[in-house]
């Protein structure tokens, strides 16, 4: 059993860790946050981690300015978040004040700037499954579902005993309730102490720093932020933060040779100049999914084809950053298939920041994998649709494009992720599997259908869209579609078409 000094190390060191998750987001170029701080005291009890944004947060219908994060790390799950251990000071490790009273106490103190901030416990413990808090608490922002706590109005209803029971032990009524638990977020199920460590230091090398090992003993970014703390510097900015690194030697000094990067976007790519010099820039050809007046397509393949011939090697390995459209991904992934000789691991973007997905498989959980319907639309037409739903379900829209479109279709199949959503996909390897999948299906077609055109729309990391592109020099003609999101665009609300192979000169 862990000592007490211990114990209170790991909740310090745990503390630290969750400031550095918000830090190094602050320190990209186009970070929406202007300050953060640690132990910093305005509001009594929510001081471990403070937010402040220069640009206001979307949350609910409505924005909000800063963020304060109360921490708490266990060393073992031997409780768990309940509504009544909410209203219970020791849950908290407290003595007379419950974290709900807290928060009330922190709405009392300034409803206005309540109003526009987000107040949030991040903890180790889960949502006790059996109770009546786990139909409350959003899988989406960890926010609570007011609609569903506003139910029932006689003391038969679950919902109206609750709200009931909250406003005598909070000494509030329904309105002031409701106020309090509209900005409140229950971050619970947050990543243990290794997990979270490990997730900083892969985001460490993106932001130009010094990545650390387990098999240092120390750990030099949260000894900083505790040392700072002891000088009574509780706020830090950008540039401030950047200092201190400095001081501290915790920048690279040098680029690495095993890194390449392609690009189609412009904002959000600024930290790709500090992490590699191989970087393919495609702006000038494509703006963010579409191809600029005067190009092709095959002006886009023939400039990935020369950039894989002259910065990557045969049998070597490389790190590559995909800040591009789905198509690109695909294409970059055609390109680098087996036969090429150089294994490449995607640098994948998460809720968690920048993350290697390889294919190796480290994890002994079960992963979630489609759930396939294929349909027949017509059984003398030869080409094939495949939808891939792994953010959300788009097999609405791509029907809806269909029966718009000229296209003639014999096979319809829909790949839908059990589970799908943002973060569905856990590492590389599920996102091989997934490709993988997919692979399996298509080669399942015969005779006309792999003459015929594979038309393939998906909603999902760019991960998968390479791992598919690798595998994807058996599948014939392809063409690949983008959905614009954008209602004044010519495409807007819908899919259109962007690359198709074979690309001419490619075999």
């Amino acid at each position: 059993m862990a000592n007490a000094v211990a114990v209170r190390s790991y909740g310090d060191q745990y503390q630290a860790l969750v400031f550095w998750k918000y830090a190094l987001d602050m320190l990209k170029k186009d970070s929406d946050i202007e300050n953060i701080g640690y132990e910093y005291d305005e509001i009594k009890s929510f001081d471990d981690v403070v937010i402040f944004y220069k640009r206001d947060q979307k949350f609910r219908d409505t924005t909000i300015n800063r963020a304060y994060i109360q921490v708490k790390f266990h060393m073992k799950q031997n409780n768990e978040f309940t509504m009544d251990n909410l209203l219970d000071p020791s849950f908290i490790d407290a003595k007379s004040v419950s974290f709900l009273q807290k928060v009330v106490n922190a709405y009392r103190k300034d409803k206005e700037q309540y109003s526009k901030s987000v107040y949030m416990i991040y903890s180790t413990w889960t949502i006790q499954h059996t109770d009546i808090l786990n139909e409350l608490i959003s899988n989406v922002d960890n926010t609570f579902d007011l609609h569903k706590i506003t139910e029932g109005k006689t003391a038969r209803s679950r919902m109206y005993n609750l709200r009931k029971k909250l406003c005598t032990k909070l000494s509030v009524n329904e309105e002031e309730l409701m106020e309090v638990l509209r900005q409140l977020k229950i971050k619970a199920g947050q990543p243990g102490f290794e997990d979270l460590k490990e997730n900083i230091n892969k985001q460490l090398t993106f932001c130009g720093l010094k990545s650390w090992h387990n098999s240092k003993n120390t750990f030099p970014y949260c000894d900083l932020i505790h040392s700072l703390n002891c000088r009574d510097i509780n706020l830090v900015g950008r540039e401030e933060l950047s200092t201190f690194l400095k001081n501290e030697e915790l920048f690279e000094t040098k680029q690495t040779e095993d890194t390449v990067a392609i690009k189609s976007f412009v904002k959000q790519t600024e930290w790709l100049v500090d992490w590699t010099k191989n970087i393919c820039d495609l702006t000038g050809i494509v703006d963010k999914r579409n191809l600029k007046e005067g190009y092709s397509w095959e002006d886009a393949f023939k400039t990935l084809e020369k950039f894989v011939r002259e910065k990557m090697k045969k049998d070597s390995e490389y790190q590559i950053a995909l800040d591009t459209s789905l198509s690109i991904s695909f294409t970059i992934g055609r390109i680098l298939n087996p036969k090429a000789g150089i294994k490449v691991i995607p640098i994948q973007k998460t809720i968690d920041g920048q993350s290697e997905w390889d294919r190796v498989n480290n994890s002994q959980k079960r992963q979630k994998m489609f759930l396939v319907q294929k349909d027949i639309l017509n059984s003398d037409a030869s080409d094939m649709v495949i939808t891939i739903g792994i953010t959300h379900d788009i097999n609405a829209d791509v029907k809806e494009f269909i029966d718009n479109s000229k296209l003639n279709i014999g096979i319809y199949e829909d790949f839908l992720l059990e589970d799908y959503g943002t973060d569905a996909v856990k590492d590389g390897n599920h996102a091989w599997a997934l490709a993988k999948q997919i692979n399996n299906e298509i080669g399942k077609r015969t005779g006309k259908l792999k003459r015929g055109t594979l038309h393939i729309f998906i909603a999902g990391p760019n991960s998968v869209m390479f791992y598919l592109g690798m595998q994807s020099i058996m599948y014939g003609k392809v063409q690949l579609y983008e959905y614009d999101g954008t209602p004044a665009q010519e495409y807007g609300g819908s899919y259109y078409p962007t690359i198709s192979f074979p690309q001419k000169g490619e075999f």
